[in-house]
This record gives C-alpha cells, structure tokens and sequence, in this order.
C-alpha cells in the first residue's frame, strides 16, 4: 500500500509540475500574482517529486488526496493558474 501511494504522490506532483511548466499564455493577460502563485506551485511540486524520487519524502493517504485534487484542478483549468483561482471567487 506504501508504494502505491508513494507511485502515485509522485505521478500527481510530477504531471502538475510539468503541466504548469508547458502552460502557454496566448492572448491571455499577464498578471504578476499570478505569475508568482504559479511559479509557487511549479516549484512546491517539483520538490516534492524530487523529495519522493530521492527517497527523503514518504507521503500519507491525506497527501496523497490533496495531489491528487491539485493534480485534478490543474489539469481542468488546462494548467492556467488563474482559472483555478477565479473558480475560488
């Protein structure tokens, strides 16, 4: 069970981290906080793959869930930060 979850905490951080990273604006506006709360998220998820890749992160059920939900959102707004935010308002 400690490997499935650990496989699938690291696909969800690893598929939303290069998601965000492959995001391309278009004719969208640019918006420095969202910029920054992007490049947040790009480098949370990206540390934790690596945390767990290397061995020094062993992930629970809890945050499993939450990866999988951040991995979920991301992947609904097709990796546009600002639509994740604005369905919040």
């Amino acid at each position: 069970m400690t490997k499935l979850l650990t496989m699938l905490a690291l696909l969800s951080y690893a598929s939303t981290c290069i998601r965000l990273l492959c995001y391309r604006r278009g004719l969208a506006n640019y918006r420095i906080h969202i910029s920054v709360v992007a490049w947040f998220l790009i480098v949370a998820t990206g540390t934790c793959a690596l945390e767990i890749m290397l061995g020094y992160a062993h992930p629970s059920f809890g945050q499993v869930c939450i990866a999988l939900t951040l991995c979920l959102l991301v992947y609904r707004a097709q990796g546009n930060v600002a639509n994740i935010i604005r369905g919040m308002q």
